[in-house]
Protein backbone atom coordinates (compact mmCIF):
# COMPACT_ATOMS: atom_id res chain seq x y z
CA UNK A 1 0.00 0.00 0.00
CA UNK A 2 1.31 3.42 -0.95
CA UNK A 3 1.40 6.07 1.81
CA UNK A 4 0.84 9.47 0.21
CA UNK A 5 2.20 12.25 2.41
CA UNK A 6 2.12 15.94 1.47
CA UNK A 7 4.44 18.69 2.71
CA UNK A 8 2.57 21.89 1.85
CA UNK A 9 4.59 25.03 1.15
CA UNK A 10 7.84 23.16 1.67
CA UNK A 11 10.12 26.08 0.78
CA UNK A 12 13.67 24.76 1.30
CA UNK A 13 12.50 22.19 3.91
CA UNK A 14 11.89 19.21 1.69
CA UNK A 15 11.17 15.94 3.50
CA UNK A 16 12.06 12.46 2.30
CA UNK A 17 9.14 10.20 1.32
CA UNK A 18 6.81 13.22 1.06
CA UNK A 19 5.45 15.01 -1.98
CA UNK A 20 7.00 18.42 -1.31
CA UNK A 21 4.79 21.18 -2.74
CA UNK A 22 5.54 24.87 -3.19
CA UNK A 23 4.42 27.60 -5.57
CA UNK A 24 7.97 28.95 -5.94
CA UNK A 25 10.06 27.00 -8.48
CA UNK A 26 13.33 28.26 -6.98
CA UNK A 27 12.93 25.69 -4.17
CA UNK A 28 12.66 22.84 -6.71
CA UNK A 29 9.63 21.20 -5.08
CA UNK A 30 8.36 17.84 -6.25
CA UNK A 31 5.21 19.68 -7.37
CA UNK A 32 5.24 23.38 -8.17
CA UNK A 33 1.66 24.50 -7.74
CA UNK A 34 -0.80 26.83 -6.04
CA UNK A 35 -1.98 25.21 -2.80
CA UNK A 36 -5.50 26.46 -3.43
CA UNK A 37 -5.68 23.90 -6.28
CA UNK A 38 -4.86 20.77 -4.27
CA UNK A 39 -8.18 19.13 -5.13
CA UNK A 40 -7.36 19.42 -8.84
CA UNK A 41 -4.12 17.48 -8.32
CA UNK A 42 -5.04 14.91 -5.65
CA UNK A 43 -8.14 12.74 -5.26
CA UNK A 44 -10.62 12.74 -2.40
CA UNK A 45 -9.64 10.28 0.36
CA UNK A 46 -6.21 9.62 -1.20
CA UNK A 47 -3.76 11.19 1.28
CA UNK A 48 -2.41 9.60 4.46
CA UNK A 49 -0.76 12.62 6.11
CA UNK A 50 -0.46 16.36 5.46
CA UNK A 51 2.14 18.65 6.98
CA UNK A 52 1.23 22.33 6.79
CA UNK A 53 4.07 24.08 8.57
CA UNK A 54 3.87 27.88 8.47
CA UNK A 55 1.41 27.98 5.59
CA UNK A 56 -1.97 29.16 6.80
CA UNK A 57 -0.74 32.54 8.04
CA UNK A 58 0.24 33.41 4.44
CA UNK A 59 -3.40 33.34 3.28
CA UNK A 60 -6.38 35.53 4.04
CA UNK A 61 -8.83 33.94 6.48
CA UNK A 62 -11.28 32.74 3.81
CA UNK A 63 -8.50 31.12 1.78
CA UNK A 64 -6.96 29.51 4.90
CA UNK A 65 -10.37 28.09 5.73
CA UNK A 66 -10.78 26.76 2.18
CA UNK A 67 -7.32 25.19 2.23
CA UNK A 68 -8.14 23.46 5.54
CA UNK A 69 -11.36 22.16 3.99
CA UNK A 70 -9.45 20.83 0.98
CA UNK A 71 -6.95 19.10 3.27
CA UNK A 72 -9.80 17.38 5.08
CA UNK A 73 -11.33 16.30 1.79
CA UNK A 74 -8.05 14.83 0.51
CA UNK A 75 -7.22 12.88 3.66
CA UNK A 76 -8.31 9.28 3.98
CA UNK A 77 -10.58 8.56 6.96
CA UNK A 78 -8.69 8.35 10.26
CA UNK A 79 -5.68 10.22 8.83
CA UNK A 80 -4.01 13.41 10.07
CA UNK A 81 -3.18 17.00 9.29
CA UNK A 82 -0.32 18.59 11.25
CA UNK A 83 -0.43 22.38 11.32
CA UNK A 84 2.25 24.62 12.78
CA UNK A 85 1.72 28.37 12.92
CA UNK A 86 3.27 31.33 14.67
CA UNK A 87 1.12 32.12 17.70
CA UNK A 88 0.99 35.86 18.33
CA UNK A 89 -0.13 35.33 21.95
CA UNK A 90 3.21 33.71 22.67
CA UNK A 91 5.02 36.79 21.32
CA UNK A 92 2.95 39.76 22.47
CA UNK A 93 0.39 40.54 25.11
CA UNK A 94 -2.07 42.15 22.70
CA UNK A 95 -5.66 41.56 21.65
CA UNK A 96 -5.69 39.83 18.26
CA UNK A 97 -7.14 42.87 16.44
CA UNK A 98 -4.39 45.17 17.76
CA UNK A 99 -1.72 42.59 17.02
CA UNK A 100 -2.98 42.21 13.43
CA UNK A 101 -2.65 45.95 12.80
CA UNK A 102 0.96 45.92 14.00
CA UNK A 103 2.31 42.54 12.95
CA UNK A 104 0.63 42.26 9.54
CA UNK A 105 1.58 45.76 8.35
CA UNK A 106 3.91 45.37 5.38
CA UNK A 107 4.63 41.67 5.91
CA UNK A 108 3.81 38.58 3.90
CA UNK A 109 1.55 37.18 6.61
CA UNK A 110 -2.12 37.71 5.87
CA UNK A 111 -3.60 36.69 9.22
CA UNK A 112 -2.61 35.88 12.77
CA UNK A 113 -3.27 32.71 14.69
CA UNK A 114 -3.55 31.68 18.26
CA UNK A 115 -4.65 28.33 19.62
CA UNK A 116 -8.30 29.38 19.87
CA UNK A 117 -8.54 30.64 16.28
CA UNK A 118 -6.68 27.63 14.84
CA UNK A 119 -8.83 25.13 16.72
CA UNK A 120 -12.04 26.90 15.62
CA UNK A 121 -11.00 27.01 11.97
CA UNK A 122 -9.94 23.36 11.94
CA UNK A 123 -13.27 22.33 13.48
CA UNK A 124 -15.15 24.47 10.94
CA UNK A 125 -13.20 22.65 8.20
CA UNK A 126 -14.58 19.35 9.50
CA UNK A 127 -11.80 18.11 11.77
CA UNK A 128 -13.57 16.80 14.85
CA UNK A 129 -10.52 15.70 16.84
CA UNK A 130 -8.03 18.57 17.20
CA UNK A 131 -5.17 18.27 19.66
CA UNK A 132 -2.49 20.82 20.49
CA UNK A 133 0.86 19.07 20.60
CA UNK A 134 4.09 20.05 22.30
CA UNK A 135 6.41 17.32 21.01
CA UNK A 136 6.57 16.43 17.32
CA UNK A 137 8.08 13.01 18.05
CA UNK A 138 4.55 11.89 18.91
CA UNK A 139 3.43 12.49 15.31
CA UNK A 140 3.25 9.38 13.09
CA UNK A 141 4.80 9.87 9.62
CA UNK A 142 7.04 12.65 10.89
CA UNK A 143 10.02 10.60 11.97
CA UNK A 144 12.75 12.58 10.24
CA UNK A 145 16.30 12.02 11.53
CA UNK A 146 17.43 15.51 10.45
CA UNK A 147 15.19 17.19 13.02
CA UNK A 148 17.44 17.83 16.00
CA UNK A 149 14.84 19.42 18.29
CA UNK A 150 11.36 17.96 17.66
CA UNK A 151 9.62 20.57 19.83
CA UNK A 152 7.87 23.57 18.26
CA UNK A 153 9.62 26.84 19.03
CA UNK A 154 8.15 28.76 21.99
CA UNK A 155 6.42 31.20 19.61
CA UNK A 156 4.64 28.46 17.65
CA UNK A 157 1.48 26.47 18.14
CA UNK A 158 1.11 23.01 16.59
CA UNK A 159 -2.10 21.01 16.19
CA UNK A 160 -2.67 17.46 15.10
CA UNK A 161 -6.14 17.10 13.57
CA UNK A 162 -7.81 13.83 12.64
CA UNK A 163 -10.28 13.18 9.88
CA UNK A 164 -12.75 10.66 11.25
CA UNK A 165 -15.44 10.71 8.59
Amino acid sequence: MNNLKLNLGCCCFKLPHFVNIDIDPQFKPDKCMDLMELEKEFSTNSVDFILAGHIFEHFKKEDSQELMRQCGNLLKPFRMLLTIVPDYTKCADLHISAAEKIILAGGDHQMLFNAVRMRAMLKKAGFTNVFEIKDLTSVPYLVVPDIKNPVPDPWQTAFLSFKVF
